[in-house]
C-alpha cells in the first residue's frame, strides 16, 4: 500500500471502532474520534515535506488511469486535507461537553463525512466524486434528521418548554425533519442527474478519469454544456449556491452546533474544491469541455452573484442565530464560486484565502453560537440580550468570526476578499456584476453582525429565574475554549501574516489554473496516455 493512502484510514478506522469502543465504556469511545484526528493531522504534517517538493499520483488496486482510481496528493489537496481534519478535531473537542445526548451511530456518521470529504478533495476521477458525494449525503441526512431529539443544541430545559414548542411549529422555527427532508430529496435527484450525465459522458469519450478529460479531443458545445452542467448539479447543491438551497435553513436551524460546523466548514470546503477542480482544471483550453468553457463559467459567475445577494439577505432578515450564520454561509460560497468562475490568479487564489477563512470563522461562530444558546436557553440572537457581558472572551470570539467574515482589515477576510476583488476587477466584463455583489453583500453583513455584537453586548439582558444568571452557567469549559482559542488566533494570525499561506495559496492557484504541468501531466505520465 502506498502510504498516502493511509491518510483516508484515519476517519475510516474511528467510524467503524466507535461501537466497540463504546463496549469497553462510553468515554473511551467518545475519544477514539479526536485521537484518530490528533494522529491524521500528525501523519499530514510528516508527509507535507516530501508532498512539497513533488506532487505524487497514488494508483488504487494496480490499475493505471483512466481506468483505474487515482488519488492526487499535492500541497494543494494535502493542505485541505489537513485543514478538514483539524477542524474536525475542534468540533469532536467541543463535543465532549455534551456527547450524552450522541450515541455512538452519530460519531460513525461525523466521521464518515469527514472520509467522504477528504476523498472528494484527493479523487481524480468522476465516478469516485460520485461515490463520495453519496456518502458524504447519506451521512449529512441521517445526522440532521436526528436533531430533532436534540432540540438543536438547546438547554433541556428550554427544549421541553411551552416557548420552544410554540416556536417549532412557527415557520421560523422549521425543526431538522422538514430540512433534512428537502436535502435528502434534492441530494437523490441531483445526484441521480449526475450519473445521468457522467453515463452520457463515458458513452462519448470512454474515460472518467479528470486528467485524461483535460486532455481530451473537444466534444460539441451543446453535449459539453448538459454533461458538465448535469454533473455539476450536485456539488451546486453542497455548496449551497442559488437555486439549490431551500433546505439550508430548515437544516442548520434543528442541527446540533457542531453539525452544523461540519457542513459549513468542512462539507462546504471539499465541495468548492471539487468545483474548481472540475471547472477549472478538467475544463481547460485544451479540454475535452473547451467548447462550453465559457459558458459554463457565464453561468457560475452569475450563480455566485445571486447566492451572494440572497443568503446575505437572507441573513440580514433572520432571528435566529443559526440560520443567520447559515444564510451567511450561503453567501460566503457564493463569493468563492464566482472567484473560481474569474480563474484568474489573483481571483482563485482569492476564492481559497475566502474558503479557509469562511471555514475556521463559521466553525468558530457556530460553535460560540452552541454556546451561547446553550446558556440562554433560546436561539433567538435578540433574546441574548446583555449575554456576551457576563462572558467577554465568547463574545470575543464571535466578534473575531464575524469581522473575519466581513472582512475587517487585519483579519484573514480582509486579505482573501482583497484578492478576489482584484482578479475580478482584472477580468472586467460581467465580473463586475460580482464586484457589486460582494461589495453590497459586505455592507450587510457588517449591518447584521454589529446588530447581533450590540445586542449580546447590551446593558442588561439575560436573567435566569433568581433574576440574575446563574454563576454555574457563565462558566467556560476547556472542550469549547481550547478549539475556540485555537480557531480565533488562526483567524488574527492570517490576517497579521498573510504571507504564512501566501506560497501556499499561489502554489495551490497554480496547480488548479495550469493543470497541464501541475496536474495532468503528471497522472498522463503514471498513466501511459491513451
Amino acid at each position: 500500500m502506498n502510504r498516502e493512502v493511509v491518510i483516508l484510514l484515519f476517519p475510516i478506522l474511528a467510524a467503524f471502532m466507535i461501537p466497540a469502543g463504546t463496549i469497553i465504556s462510553q468515554k473511551f469511545g467518545r475519544l477514539l474520534s479526536p485521537l484518530a484526528y490528533v494522529a491524521g493531522i500528525i501523519y499530514c504534517l510528516l508527509l507535507m515535506p516530501m508532498i512539497m517538493v513533488r506532487s505524487r499520483s497514488v494508483i488504487i488496486g494496480n490499475w493505471l488511469p483512466p481506468f483505474g482510481i487515482n488519488l492526487f496528493f499535492s500541497p494543494l489537496t494535502l493542505g485541505l486535507v489537513l485543514f478538514i481534519f483539524l477542524l474536525a478535531l475542534f468540533i469532536l473537542l467541543f463535543d465532549l461537553r455534551n456527547t450524552e445526548s450522541k450515541k455512538g451511530q452519530y460519531y460513525l456518521l461525523f466521521n464518515l463525512l469527514v472520509t467522504a470529504s477528504a476523498g472528494l478533495i484527493l479523487t481524480g476521477d468522476l465516478f469516485n466524486i460520485f461515490v463520495f458525494l453519496e456518502i458524504a449525503g447519506i451521512a449529512s441526512f441521517s445526522m440532521i434528521a436526528a436533531g430533532r431529539s436534540s432540540a438543536g443544541g438547546l438547554s433541556a430545559e428550554y427544549s421541553k418548554s411551552a416557548e420552544y414548542s410554540k416556536s417549532a411549529q412557527s415557520p421560523q422555527g422549521a425543526q431538522s425533519p422538514q430540512g433534512a427532508l428537502k436535502y435528502l430529496i434534492q441530494a437523490q435527484l441531483t445526484t441521480l442527474l449526475m450519473l445521468g450525465g457522467i453515463a452520457l459522458l463515458y458513452s462519448a469519450t470512454g474515460v472518467l478519469n479528470i486528467a485524461f478529460l483535460s486532455s481530451f479531443e473537444a466534444l460539441k458545445s451543446s453535449f459539453a454544456f448538459l454533461t458538465l452542467l448535469l454533473i455539476l448539479l450536485p456539488i451546486f447543491l453542497e455548496s449551497k449556491l442559488f437555486p439549490f438551497n431551500s433546505w439550508v435553513g430548515g437544516a442548520y436551524q434543528g442541527a446540533e452546533p457542531s453539525l452544523a460546523a461540519a457542513l459549513s466548514g468542512i462539507a462546504g470546503t471539499a465541495a468548492a474544491l471539487v468545483l474548481a477542480r472540475l471547472t477549472l482544471t478538467m475544463m481547460g483550453s485544451s479540454s475535452a469541455f473547451a467548447a462550453a468553457s465559457e459558458k459554463i463559467r457565464v453561468l457560475l459567475l452569475l450563480l455566485g452573484a445571486a447566492s451572494i445577494l440572497i443568503g446575505e439577505g437572507a441573513a440580514f432578515r433572520e432571528k435566529n442565530l443559526k440560520k443567520v450564520l447559515a444564510y451567511s454561509s450561503i453567501g460566503q460560497m457564493g463569493m468563492v464560486v464566482v472567484g473560481i468562475s474569474i480563474a484568474n490568479t489573483d481571483a482563485v487564489r482569492g476564492a481559497l484565502f475566502l474558503l479557509l477563512s469562511h471555514g475556521a470563522a463559521k466553525v468558530l461562530l457556530f460553535l460560540t453560537a452552541g454556546f451561547f444558546i446553550n446558556k440562554a436557553g433560546t436561539p433567538f440572537w435578540k433574546d441574548m440580550k446583555g449575554l456576551a457581558r457576563r462572558m467577554p472572551l465568547a463574545g470575543a470570539f464571535f466578534i473575531i468570526g464575524a469581522m473575519a467574515l466581513m472582512g475587517i482589515p487585519l483579519l484573514s477576510g480582509f486579505w482573501a476578499k482583497l484578492e478576489l476583488i482584484r482578479g475580478a476587477v482584472t477580468a472586467g466584463g460581467l465580473a463586475g456584476v460580482a464586484v457589486a455583489a460582494i461589495l453590497l453583500a459586505t455592507i450587510l453583513e457588517g449591518v447584521y453582525f454589529m446588530r447581533i455584537g450590540h445586542s449580546l453586548f447590551e446593558e442588561g439582558g439575560i436573567t435566569d429565574e433568581g433574576g440574575v444568571l446563574k454563576e454555574d452557567k457563565i462558566r467556560y469549559n476547556a472542550a469549547y475554549l481550547i478549539p475556540c482559542l485555537a480557531l480565533a488566533l488562526s483567524l488574527i494570525a492570517a490576517g497579521l501574516f498573510p504571507d504564512l499561506i501566501n506560497t501556499w495559496l499561489s502554489s495551490a492557484a497554480h496547480e488548479l489554473l495550469n493543470s497541464q504541468t501541475d496536474y495532468t501531466g503528471l497522472i498522463l505520465k503514471v498513466g501511459g496516455g491513451l
